[in-house]
């Protein structure tokens, strides 16, 4: 009967901590949706956010965490589905005539649309970087800083440039526009229109050619 108790406990305790860092975890991703509001409520977040970081920190605890594969996180739980980010690709002739839209550059394999995926769930931490600018909040964290966010902007840019392999500088020019994708409410889907998907543009990015030497 001894081993069956300790096993009992064990898993008792692998499952408190399984839903401290959950909890951490689903705080964390609230505090960075679009419907976060600062109050006493969500400073009281905060709070219980900063202990958790503070009790994960403990030696021991982080050691386990990390063996486990606990430490991760689960941000699914947060209470806002996951933002949808959209880059779009504007080319223009020298007579700000539109020539050309693209949303997916000309990958040549799934991995490489993939990663693209992937590093356009970078911009939620872009999106907080705007609001914080909107709200004039000043942030410690590197991810919501303006060196931060000029260093995503490059990417956007880095994008853009790949363009101009089949677009001629001289003759061309070429914008980068992100955008949110809005989900609509609930009560929203009956009377949406399903053909047009809702855009919030963020932020306009002139891909400007690097300077030859």
């Amino acid at each position: 009967m001894k081993y069956p108790k300790l096993f009992f406990i064990f898993s008792m305790v692998h499952i408190a901590l399984i839903l401290i860092v959950c909890t951490a975890s689903t705080i964390d991703s609230y505090e960075k949706s679009t419907s976060y509001v600062k109050n006493d409520f969500t400073d009281a977040l905060k709070n219980t956010k900063d202990q958790i970081k503070e009790f994960n920190g403990v030696a021991g605890i982080q050691q386990y965490q990390a063996f486990a594969g606990i430490n991760a996180g689960y941000g699914f739980f947060a209470p806002n589905v996951a933002s949808s980010y959209i880059l779009k690709v504007s080319v223009y002739d020298k007579n700000k005539n539109l020539v050309k839209e693209s949303y997916f550059p000309p990958f040549k394999s799934k991995e490489g649309l993939n990663r693209y995926h992937t590093l356009l769930g970078y911009f939620q931490d872009r999106l907080t970087i705007l609001e914080n600018k909107m709200q004039k909040k000043k942030s410690t964290e590197f991810n919501e800083s303006d060196k931060y966010g000029e260093f995503l902007d490059i990417f956007i840019k880095s994008i853009g440039r790949y363009y101009y392999k089949d677009y001629n500088s001289d003759k061309y020019n070429i914008s980068c526009t992100l955008y949110l994708h809005h989900h609509p409410m609930l009560n929203e889907i009956k009377t949406a229109n399903k053909t047009k998907p809702v855009l919030i543009k963020l932020l306009d990015i002139d891909a400007k050619p690097l300077k030859k030497n």
